[in-house]
């Protein structure tokens, strides 16, 4: 039996999984995407497929690539972006063909070594009482309780936010693992995970892990032998974020107090059995001092205040940095020799790495030798002083990536719900240098002409008119839009300013419902209230991809500006101008196809089953009035649309009759 004959036995109408899951619907689209992956897997091809909402996606590709590693012996690795379908897929999906379908199949969650508690630094750290605030200090009295009980070590098992500065202390960390010679080695939570993993058929990860082990030439993750990336659209972007570089002044400040800080007396140089020269204090100090200065010279040239400052040549001063940080560099090496515990010698070697990482960074944004990057300075003004990052990051990272990844990989696929423009895979193609074998888009399974209304606000101001009359606008008609659909709404923004703005006004106008801003609680925990009663939220990037709120908790989706990248963002501008230099208009072939991506995953949120009804609002007027409007509605799934406010209503009053009178036939059925 082929690979592609035995996974039709699971997902084909009465076939396996039919047989152990009831409310399991055999649907063409998810056979389609299975086959198409079996093939992929068993040619050794690659394959690039869009799985419209409500296809079965991640079944389709799980069950093929869980039977191809388990009859061949070989391993898969799935790659996410959001935790949201790394939760789904461990605690449901696979779940779900071990125990139902009773597959021998052996998977893992690989996180990066810095996700596990260290019980050898844990105990280390109690002893030599390394805090002196309460809070710090009773988080360690708490991770103390926790690491008695833990079977995973995991930080994200904690019922608390840990401290930057005390799960530094406690956590594990690369160059401070002293491997088989530590005496906690038998019970180490990351270790005991690595084993797991090296005897596990599908290993899933997110993009950032995955990118960490192409940089790590392999040494991260076991050796696999096909991958799967799922939320593929995000995959420049987080390769992008790792091959950048980022200097902070808080970064900074925070590594030179664990080295030595001058006021508290103490540090990692304060609490060694071999006394370190008083040179090395000196030092310390010095470093913090000049670093203080540098950052200053930014702060009085570009300001305190939140801002971006793109640099198309070196900075206009000079790398005072420099020198001090060679000089700790090299009397931390000289210390490291003198030191005769391991334990202590291990500590000074990662002091003197991470010195030699910042004098790095700091050079290469100093001198901006790096070939194809763009560089610039971000200032976030806060309470407590100003923070100010030198970053740098590639412009382009698709021969990186067919490079290091695409050529180097025989079965791959890429997947999302949202791959593909109004010109097919042309754009993430040429974003990322893939080349597939077959490519695949397949329609979500459901009727949007009769679920889905699109409200198009044609009347409305364009951003880039008056400010105060534009955010008025849109206040009031969001007001309205939420009022209309009794709460049950999502208002997507693409900046916080705007969200606050718009948020601060219609907060004040209370409107009975429970309105939820992002950055107020935690994602998880917002969408939790959500779903108690009718409410709001207030989001950005992060809700318009990766949350899944099916039935009629949600029940409008509000997008209030057309997700553009703003073009004076370095990044974007950078890539812009690439473009034009290489004859390509960025605006049809950059800036809408990203966009129009975007929108996509936006409008996804509102229908996750074939019994969900509710309005998409697109309160950008520009969809109406310019004519790559039409190149945007072109992209959504056919709906009926509307401008009238009044269609938006009886929309909704017709629903409330029909599931009232739903609601009546059943009370009267019992």
């Amino acid at each position: 039996m082929s690979l592609w004959e035995e996974v039709e036995t699971y997902l084909e109408p009465g076939g396996g999984l039919s047989r152990v899951l009831p409310s399991y619907e055999s649907r063409p689209q998810q056979l389609s995407m299975a086959r198409a992956t079996s093939h992929a897997l068993t040619q050794g091809s690659s394959l690039m497929v869009e799985a419209g909402t409500g296809t079965g996606k991640s079944l389709a590709y799980l069950v093929p690539a869980a039977l191809w590693a388990m009859r061949n012996n070989k391993k898969v690795v799935v790659s996410t972006y959001t935790k949201t379908l790394q939760t789904q897929i461990l605690n449901h999906d696979l779940p779900l063909l071990r125990d139902k379908l009773k597959l021998p199949l052996r998977f893992s969650l690989c996180l990066g070594h810095e996700n596990y508690l260290s019980l050898r630094r844990m105990g280390r750290a109690a002893q030599i009482g390394l805090f002196s605030r309460d809070e710090e200090e009773r988080q360690m009295r708490e991770m103390s309780n926790w690491a008695q009980t833990t079977q995973t070590g995991m930080k994200n098992e904690l019922q608390f936010e840990a401290r930057p500065a005390v799960w530094e202390e406690v956590g594990r960390q690369k160059d401070l693992c002293m491997g088989k010679n530590c005496e906690t080695y038998n019970s180490c939570f990351y270790f005991k995970e690595r084993k797991q993993w090296y005897g596990s058929h599908l290993l899933i990860v997110n993009h950032h892990l995955f990118f960490a082990n192409v940089a790590s030439n392999g040494g991260v993750l076991p050796r696999f032998d096909a991958v799967i990336f799922d939320e593929a659209q995000n995959v420049e972007e987080a390769a992008t974020s790792f091959l950048g570089l980022e200097t902070s002044n808080s970064g900074l400040s925070y590594f030179l107090d664990r080295l030595y800080n001058a006021r508290t007396k103490r540090g990692l140089l304060s609490r060694l059995h071999h006394p370190a020269p008083l040179s090395a204090f000196r030092q310390t100090a010095r470093a913090r001092s000049v670093a203080d200065n540098l950052f200053n010279q930014f702060f009085e040239r570009f300001g305190r205040k939140d801002r971006v400052v793109r640099f198309y040549s070196p900075p206009p001063m000079e790398n005072i940095l420099d020198a001090p940080l060679k000089e700790l560099h090299q009397m931390l090496k000289s210390l490291e020799t003198l030191i005769e515990s391991d334990e202590e010698r291990m500590e000074v070697t990662n002091a003197a790495n991470r010195c030699f990482e910042f004098q790095n960074a700091l050079s290469a944004f100093f001198k901006q030798g790096l070939a194809d990057y763009v560089y610039w300075l971000e200032i976030l003004g806060r309470k407590r002083g100003p923070r100010a990052a030198l970053c740098g990051a590639p412009i382009n990272v698709a021969k990186e990536l067919k490079e290091q990844v695409f050529s180097k990989i025989d079965r791959t696929v890429m997947t999302s719900a949202t791959l593909a423009t109004t010109k097919g895979f042309d754009f993430i193609k040429l974003r990322t240098g893939y080349e597939p074998s077959e490519e695949l888009i397949l329609d979500a399974p459901f009727d949007y002409k009769k679920q889905v209304l699109i409200y198009l606000a044609s009347d409305l101001p364009e951003p880039t008119e008056d400010a105060r009359t534009y955010l008025n606008a849109i206040a009031d008609r969001t007001m309205e839009l939420i009022q209309a659909a009794g709460g049950r709404t999502f208002v997507l923004f693409t900046s916080y300013e705007m969200l606050n703005a718009v948020h601060a006004k219609l907060e004040a106008r209370n409107p009975g419902y429970p309105f939820l801003k992002q950055g107020d609680l935690p994602a998880n925990l917002m969408i939790e209230r959500f779903k108690e009663k009718p409410s709001v939220i207030f989001g950005t990037n992060s809700f318009w991809q990766g949350v899944d709120v099916p039935g009629e908790a949600l029940s409008s989706v509000i997008i209030v500006k057309l997700p553009f990248d703003a073009p004076t963002e370095p990044l974007t501008e950078a890539r812009l101008e690439d473009m034009r230099r290489r004859s390509i208009n960025p605006f049809q072939h950059y800036q809408i196809p990203r966009a129009i991506v975007q929108l996509r995953q936006g409008f996804g949120r509102l229908i996750r089953k074939a019994t969900d009804t509710g309005v998409a609002s697109i309160l950008d007027s520009r969809m109406s009035k310019r004519a790559y409007g039409k190149q945007f509605l072109n992209a959504l799934p056919p709906c009926p649309t509307t401008e009238s406010l009044e269609d938006v209503r009886e929309f909704f009053a017709v629903r409330a009759a029909k599931s009232a009178a739903a609601e009546a036939e059943k009370v009267a059925g019992s």
